[in-house]
């Protein structure tokens, strides 16, 4: 059966710092795009960073668009599986659409020897010292202020810093 090369959802690498050169050059030619963005606050100050850097999203006919796009002024490239062009579900991006700009706050970076307080799990309420920072920063190792002194590994989302590099 013949399919009909409707316009989809695609997903474009673009150079950096380009994304409002894209916008326009895709616009000219008739194609919707799509760049999400997140307000971020870090240190106390709020950012609007993109969701995916250096990836652009646009509504586009592989068959009758497709060089267009690829060749347009800050663009480096359609994101391709081999030779296939692959499409993203209208819902999809509904749903980025729906989160666009919004609000992340950026937890405080844990490390080693930062005095902590356990806010989930078995060990809630308990304060400790960060020994070690494991596999990607997902997981602590404490030293819980108790009789003995045990140590616990659990995960950072357990944890908030109270205080931070408090020295031995």
């Amino acid at each position: 059966m013949f399919e009909v090369d409707e316009p989809r959802w695609h997903l474009v690498y673009i150079k950096p710092r380009k994304e409002e050169v894209v916008r326009v050059q895709l616009q000219r030619i008739g194609i919707e795009t799509f760049y999400p963005k997140v307000r971020i606050v870090k240190k106390g100050v709020e950012k609007i960073e993109p969701l995916f850097p250096l990836y652009m999203f646009a509504r586009f006919s592989v068959v009758k668009d497709s060089l267009n796009v690829n060749y347009a002024r800050g663009v480096r490239w359609v994101v391709k599986f081999g030779n296939r062009i692959p499409s993203l579900s209208e819902d999809f991006i509904e749903s980025l659409k729906a989160v666009n700009l919004a609000l992340i706050e950026e937890k405080p970076k844990i490390r080693q020897n930062d005095v902590i307080r356990i806010v989930d799990g078995p060990f809630r309420n308990f304060i400790g010292r960060v020994l070690k920072v494991k596999r990607g920063e997902e997981r602590v190792v404490i030293l819980l202020k108790a009789v003995n002194s045990p140590t616990v590994e659990i995960p950072v989302e357990y944890v908030e810093v109270l205080l931070e590099r408090e020295n031995a």
